[in-house]
Order: C-alpha cells, then structure tokens, then sequence
C-alpha cells in the first residue's frame, strides 16, 4: 500500500482528498472502518467494531471521535487506481474546530445521515462548514437496516422515507450556497451523488452500482427483512459504492483553487490572498501547507500534518 500511494502521490489528477462528516452517532468513523477494511489495510473481521480511526484512549474509552484522523488509501476505479486521502471528523459540536480545519484541507466530503434519525442540528452545522470552505458534498444515507427493520417499514415507504432525506439535504445545500446547488452540486441520486447502505454490515447500494451489478432495493428489503447483512456486503461492499463515487463525483486537486492567506512578519501589508491552483511538483512555487495536526513523535519530535497546496 506504502509504495502504490507514493507513487499516486505525483499524480494530482488521480488524488481525491476528503472528509467525512455527519452528526454524532451517524456512523462515521464504522463508515471510516469498513473502508479501510475494503482497501486491505485492517481485517473485515474486525471492522465496523474496531474504530480503527479513535486511536486516541479517551476515544476509545468515551465511544465518541474527539480528534480528526487522518489515513491515505489506494481505490481502483475503471481500471485506474486513484489515491483517497480521507479525515475522519468528530461529530460533537464541542469538537467544531477541527472539522472547520479539515474542511480546509479537503476538496470534498462524504456527509453521513442516518436513515432513521435523518438530518439533526449537527448535520446542517458541518454541511455549512463544509460548504463555506468551497467543498464539494456527496451523501450516504446510512442504517437503511434500521429503517426496515426497526420502524417495519415496507419497500415502498422505504424509498419515500429515503428520497425525503436528500430533499432535505438538498434544501439545506440550496439555503447555504444557492450559486453552487444551481452549479450542478444538487445531490440526485439518479447521478450517483447519492448511495445509502449500512456502515455497520459493510453494505451499499447506488443508482450506478445497481445498474451494473443487478442489485435492487427490493434484494436490499429482502436481504434486510431475512436480516442476511452477508449477502448483500459480498454483493454489493461498502468500500466500492462509496469509493467509485467519491472517485467519480469528487474534484480532484487541480480542478479546485483555493485562496489562501500568506501572513509575513513585519510588513505592513500582512495579508496577501493568493489562489494556489499549481497543484504541481515541477512548476517552482513556494511551499504552502495547511496544518490538521500536530503531534509528538519520541524519536522525530513534534510532526505536523496537513494539505500541501503548493510547493514541496
């Protein structure tokens, strides 16, 4: 994995940098497992359960994502293979902060909304986050389990109940950033912007997907209604749905000019906004990092972690 992400390194265009956001308890961090699970990197067995990305002991203790996390990972698309560089965000309002530094440092973002619960404070909070940060949102309506087999609901409620979730993400989108919903970031699940699954059993479906691997929301009820979570993870995973629309609908780094400000010591004129959109290793350009996080190393000492936008 080591050497097929070093080598994507250098290719701007088969990058996509992204977050994962939601409110508290939508299953961020098992939707974080389950990928990373998909991708090789922890076994399937223990994803979902393992939290993989709390590495912190109070996360771990307290069940909840205090700190963003960030992982690089290789995604197979249409015989390319593109480098996913994901954060995992907290999703506890006292924890704003670092979704505001993350959405800083991606282009797009996967928002989680649970089925049952559907969009809470905390969703519209990080969606404005995110879009005020110019960021690019894709949807995953997730424990479409829960839907079916806690509320009883039958397949025809199921997709009605499905389709008011991204009106309403939708509505939210139009009310924050009207220019960009009319721009083609309406979320339409006809277009592949929009998969529902569940992180918790590996599984996911999308418009796309269905068509091409002959999967139906009737097969995901059934599946669902006979609680056959198996079946459905082999048929249709998790890490394939949700990666090839982040490959397909995500903007990779080029495509995305940020303005950035430039703080000088004893100038008069301290803030200079600059679009940096080089995105390249061989065009000279000064060395531009936006810093995520930093911790301590006992052999290398404090590491900071960012998004390089210029330079090397």
């Amino acid at each position: 994995m080591v050497e097929r992400v070093t080598t994507l390194m250098s290719q701007p265009e088969q990058i996509r940098n992204i977050g994962i956001v939601a409110h508290i308890d939508h299953g961020k961090t098992t939707l974080s497992d389950n990928l990373l699970a998909g991708a090789g990197m922890i076994s399937e067995e223990i994803a979902g359960k393992a939290c993989w990305m709390d590495s912190d002991e109070e996360e771990q203790a307290r069940g909840i994502t205090i700190d963003s996390s960030n992982v690089s990972m290789v995604h197979e698309y249409e015989g390319k293979e593109y480098l996913i560089n994901m954060i995992d965000t907290p999703g506890h309002v006292d924890f704003g902060g670092d979704v505001t530094r993350a959405m800083r440092a991606v282009d797009g973002a996967v928002v989680l909304v649970d089925a049952v619960e559907g969009t809470m404070p905390q969703t519209e909070t990080v969606l404005r986050q995110a879009l005020k940060e110019g960021v690019r949102p894709v949807l995953f309506v997730n424990k479409v389990d829960r839907l079916i087999n806690e509320l009883q609901v039958d397949e025809i409620e199921m997709q009605i109940r499905l389709g008011k979730v991204i009106d309403k993400v939708n509505k939210l989108i139009k009310g924050m950033n009207e220019e960009a919903y009319k721009n083609g970031w309406k979320l339409d699940a006809a277009e592949g912007t929009v998969a529902f699954g569940s992180a918790l059993y590996n599984w996911a479906i999308s418009i796309p997907f269905m068509k091409t691997s002959g999967v139906s929301f009737k097969d995901v009820y059934d599946c669902c209604k006979a609680e056959d979570m198996k079946t459905l993870a082999k048929s249709s995973p998790l890490c394939q749905v949700v990666l090839d629309m982040v490959v397909n609908h995500l903007p990779d780094p080029p495509s995305m000019p940020r303005s950035v400000v430039y703080q000088s010591s004893g100038s008069t004129e301290t803030r200079r906004p600059k679009k940096v959109s080089q995105c390249s290793t061989v065009t000279p350009s000064p060395a531009c990092l936006m810093v995520t996080d930093i911790s301590f190393d006992p052999h290398a000492g404090e590491v900071a972690t960012g998004r390089l936008f210029s330079g090397t």
